[in-house]
């Protein structure tokens, strides 16, 4: 069978030794791995143009230049907009690019620190990341097959959230952990905002899927709630200037029987649909009793400004999972005012 082609892009001579010794008569799935070795990103860019069907990157970030690895990322990103080979960062100057940093702003699949590696740890990544490539494929191939076949879209929409969330489980556990620790006011506010990025593409990866029905009713407390969502937001609404807001209604109870998880999904569901039509205005969130005692209303809005209505793909895909959480928690989401306000009825 046609072997795994893995590329290694490093200047270190002896990376590329070792990398190879730990890969000599390694099998995936019956199928050998073929190492092909570039010293800088110019030979990268050669390879990748003679090899086409490369699933792997073994990258290191600084080579020629302090960010030749990055910009690499960039090149085979957008240049090539290649977005299915597999891009994994391996640096001994986690300095010039730390891991927080470089997970929230390039499309890479994971990183690696070489004083910290082991065969073990590189076995891993590399066969999580073929994997990947081959379910992306896979997914393709089906596409490209069956063409006309209704469904085949959402099904690969599916097929890849899947895969995307079990990439992001991992980085979504280590920035929680993250969180436990004692670290310096500026490293403190960097996990912070990581893990509130990582909790947003992680639910909007969750909304590919297909919304099942809820699983688990628990007590929650609508306070800490609506304090977790406002500190999801909060990097972006420092960065971009608006405010959020919220209010609770003191006649609701201390504490609601719901699925917390789904309900936490709706809001965040919500409050991203409402930042896509606020054109950056600020936004509140009101929870409140409803009409019957059983009941309680969910609404967000901008406190000023026209709102700005989309039929963009992803803001519609939104509005529709939005009203089949709602639906699943039993309750409905309320059309859509003319002030842009937001509203779901849902039982207490």
């Amino acid at each position: 069978m046609a072997p795994w082609k893995v590329l290694v892009v490093d200047d270190e001579e002896g990376i590329h030794g070792i990398t190879r010794m730990i890969f000599r008569g390694y099998e995936f799935e019956q199928r050998p791995i073929e190492l092909i070795s570039a010293m800088n990103g110019t030979e990268a860019k050669d390879m990748l143009a003679q090899h086409p069907d490369i699933a792997l990157v073994l990258l290191d970030v600084v080579m020629e230049t302090d960010n030749a690895g990055l910009l690499l990322v960039e090149h085979i990103r957008n240049d090539l907009s290649n977005k299915d080979i597999r891009i994994v960062l391996r640096t001994g100057h986690p300095g010039y690019a730390p891991e927080a940093q470089v997970i929230v702003n390039y499309d890479i699949n994971d990183y690696l620190s070489k004083a910290e590696l082991s065969a073990s740890r590189l076995l891993t990544s590399v066969v999580v990341a073929l994997r990947s490539y081959r379910d992306i494929k896979s997914a393709r191939q089906q596409a490209a097959a069956n063409p006309e076949q209704p469904g085949n879209d959402n099904q690969l929409l599916e097929s890849a959230a899947k895969q995307l969330h079990g990439q992001m489980q991992p980085i979504l556990q280590q920035s929680q952990r993250l969180q436990q620790f004692d670290l310096n006011p500026v490293a403190k506010d960097l996990t912070s905002n990581l893990h509130a990025q990582h909790q947003r593409l992680h639910n909007s990866i969750t909304l590919l899927s297909e919304i099942s029905a809820p699983h688990q009713t628990d007590m929650i407390e609508p306070i800490t709630l609506m304090d977790e969502v406002l500190h999801t937001f909060l990097p972006q609404s420092r960065r971009d200037g608006w405010l959020l807001d919220y209010s609770i209604d003191p006649q609701l109870p201390a504490q609601i029987k719901t699925d917390p998880a789904y309900l936490r999904q709706l809001l965040l569901s919500l409050v991203e649909l409402a930042i896509l039509q606020a054109g950056g205005n600020d936004l509140k969130i009101v929870m409140q009793a409803g009409s019957q005692d059983d009941q309680m209303v969910l609404s967000i809005a901008q406190t000023f400004g026209q709102p700005r209505f989309s039929q963009e793909p992803w803001v519609v895909h939104l509005q529709q999972q939005i009203k089949l959480l709602a639906e699943q928690l039993h309750g409905q989401m309320l059309d859509i005012e003319d002030n842009g306000a937001l509203r779901c009825v849902l039982p207490i």
